[in-house]
């Protein structure tokens, strides 16, 4: 047995106790699809953030407090009158553009909108469009009614000729060619 003193001097001191490392490696290390999905994200706040929902939202701020919002101006007054359902204008009427609020809005519609006449025009030309193919649909559900009613079926439909009536016919026409004197032409 080992006395009491020898067991106090074998113990080490407190502030000298090992450190145990129970952790990873001392090198941490990325793994390949990592990096891709870094580069991924870092090409996606560029492009779209730095490039383009910023810079867009400051023109627009900009544009805003610069030039707010659009109102219509007078006819200007020119040398010739237009006469616009029996009311005389003096000047160009303002073009279907004008009519936006702001003034990217009004070049949006400039140059990549459409007026609201050729909107109604375009909606009467589809619903045309729908009408006439709805009216397909009809008679052609007609059709097959009247063929099932029938008991019809869609074919070449054809009424036999007997050659003797080809003959007959042949024979009537030339006796048409060779008889001038019931049409009225006379040989020379």
């Amino acid at each position: 047995m080992v006395p009491f003193l020898s067991r106090e001097f074998l113990k080490p001191p407190p502030f000298e106790v090992p450190i145990f490392r129970k952790s990873h490696a001392a090198l941490f290390r990325k793994r390949p699809a990592h990096l891709i999905i870094n580069r991924i994200k870092d090409y996606f706040h560029f492009y779209f953030i730095g490039l383009g929902i910023l810079p867009v939202i400051i023109c627009l701020t900009y544009n805003h407090i610069v030039y707010g919002t659009c109102e219509l101006k007078d006819y200007p007054e020119k040398i010739r009158n237009i006469f616009f359902w029996n009311i005389s204008l003096k000047g160009d009427p303002p073009h279907y553009w004008q009519f936006e609020r702001t003034p990217v809005r009004q070049w949006w519609a400039k140059h990549f909108g459409i007026s609201d006449i050729e909107h109604h025009e375009r909606n009467l030309a589809y619903f045309e469009k729908l009408g006439i193919q709805a009216r397909w649909r009809q008679i052609e559900q007609r059709v097959m009614h009247l063929e099932g009613e029938r008991w019809d079926y869609k074919a070449w439909n054809y009424q036999p000729v007997s050659a003797s009536w080809v003959d007959y016919s042949r024979w009537h026409a030339l006796r048409l060619r060779d008889q001038y004197e019931q049409h009225g032409h006379y040989t020379q």
